[in-house]
């Protein structure tokens, strides 16, 4: 295919995927907004991501080497039928009055288990389609899709959920499933070549294969091993904001939106200043010193902050040079790995590298519960530094993450192999 042809053909993919994800980030949100309304726990919340992330990653292995296997486009479209048949399920129960947290524990399980196989299969999709010299260009735009998502997805969630409930939320969820299905079906051509590291070799072997390349790999372990340690943080970060904005600006769904939504607005600028600016020779110090200052400046801003413009401040600076590391993170991992093996190489680092996120949650639950928000006002400094009130405790994790996190950043900076990944 041309570059014509490779990038209609992406942005034909792209756009499906685009109104899939914001439909299931909606929904996935406004189950968080149910469950915190119905238990008020950090951990509750905590425990929904931890049941889609479990099985994402323990099968990682067995999907990547199936992917490299099977027809990529049937992949996803069984995936996403799945998915949206477990939405049609919530639905019922809704309607019923029959829905219950544990319920929604078990089908994110299930969601979690389809995931899985979608994951490997669509970044395999996407290497097929497009050619090298253009990594960098797609990566830009997926960021951007992403960041799209990120900021509409909140406001449209909480604006919803307060109007018209968590029906009428799944009711879209399905909708754009139906609109994501019918243009992979009709409109987006994926090479029919299936890559694979033998026609002969069982799954089990090509999950070795994978876990052998990374291990001799020093350089690409230790990116791996970087971005779990990014990946620890981030997940206590993110399984604390909601409920650390809801304890203390008086449970205003609105505020939250706002500074939720501007994650998104952070990462579309970012996003396109990755397709405008010249791509840096250097990618290494580029992935460390993005960290080292998102970090540093959002963690602390939004630990101090009282109200919901400095916390829209904190979460702005913090995300806005993120596509700049995913973009470049992408761009090794693309060009390091040979084609034939990204299946089952980029399902061993998912495994890797986001088996920290569900503990990051479970971590981050109990520590906001059972450890800082009990705590917090047994030491008298601390709240001249982070307030008082519900949600001081959960302000004083984010303070104590950023000073983890930056020290990190300069342990990972000492690391040869990683720099190396730059020769």
């Amino acid at each position: 295919m041309n570059i014509k042809t490779q990038l209609k053909n992406f942005y034909l993919l792209q756009c499906g995927q685009f109104v899939s994800q914001l439909g299931s980030k909606i929904t996935s949100y406004g189950l968080i907004l149910w469950t915190y309304d119905n238990s008020g726990s950090v951990l509750s919340i905590a425990l929904l991501t931890i049941c889609t992330l479990i099985p994402s990653i323990l099968l990682s292995f067995l999907a990547g080497s199936i992917s490299d296997k099977w027809d990529k486009k049937n992949i996803m479209i069984i995936s996403d039928s799945i998915a949206a048949f477990f939405s049609l399920i919530v639905l019922i129960l809704l309607i019923t009055n029959s829905l219950k947290i544990e319920y929604i524990y078990i089908i994110n399980f299930i969601l979690g288990v389809v995931d899985a196989f979608q994951n490997p299969a669509s970044e395999v999709a996407i290497s097929l389609i497009i050619s090298k010299e253009n990594y960098i260009r797609v990566s830009g735009i997926r960021s951007l899709s992403n960041s799209c998502i990120t900021i509409f997805y909140p406001i449209l969630s909480t604006t919803i959920y307060a109007f018209a409930g968590l029906k009428l939320i799944i009711f879209i969820d399905l909708a754009t499933f139906i609109f994501a299905v019918l243009t992979l079906i009709f409109l987006v051509k994926i090479p029919k070549r299936i890559y694979n590291t033998g026609d002969n070799t069982n799954i089990l072997h090509q999950c070795k294969i994978g876990i052998k390349y990374i291990v001799n790999d020093k350089g690409i372990l230790s990116l791996i091993l970087f971005m779990a340690f990014v990946n620890l943080i981030a997940s206590i970060y993110n399984c604390n904001l909601q409920p650390m904005i809801l304890s203390r600006n008086g449970n205003n769904k609105f505020q939250l939106g706002i500074v939720t939504a501007t994650i998104g607005i952070a990462g579309v600028i970012g996003s396109i200043l990755v397709t405008i600016k010249k791509e840096s020779k250097k990618k290494i110090p580029v992935i460390l010193n993005i960290m080292m200052f998102s970090f540093s400046i959002c963690n602390t801003l939004l630990g101090i902050g009282r109200n919901y413009y400095i916390w829209t401040i904190a979460v702005f600076l913090g995300n806005v040079l993120v596509p700049f590391l995913t973009a470049n993170v992408e761009f090794i991992m693309r060009n390091k790995v040979p084609l034939e093996m990204q299946g089952v190489v980029f399902s061993a680092r998912n495994t890797l590298q986001y088996i920290s996120i569900p503990i990051g949650y479970l971590l981050g639950g109990v520590l906001a519960d059972k450890v800082f928000e009990p705590n917090v006002y047994k030491i008298s400094f601390l709240t001249n530094i982070v307030g008082s009130g519900k949600g001081a405790g959960i302000a004083l994790i984010y303070i104590v993450i950023g000073i983890i996190g930056f020290l990190g950043c300069c342990i990972f900076k000492l690391n040869n192999d990683m720099r190396n990944l730059d020769n």
